[in-house]
């Protein structure tokens, strides 16, 4: 599965994400509804980027 949504379609994968804050924020807010994303970074010929992901509430 990694090879297929990694390598052919560039889909980031969230398993090994840190959510230690917005977790901590959905407990102090008692809202635990947001969209989380990963905003690529604009490299030209790039073959992998770090992730970067960014949860929008």
């Amino acid at each position: 599965m990694h090879q297929e949504l990694i390598a052919k379609l560039g889909l980031p994968l969230g398993e090994l994400w840190d959510l230690t804050e917005l977790t901590a924020d959905c407990r102090a807010t008692g809202r635990w509804d947001s969209l989380v994303t990963v905003k690529p970074l604009h490299l030209t010929g790039g073959v992998g980027y770090p992730a970067n992901a960014t949860a929008l509430r």
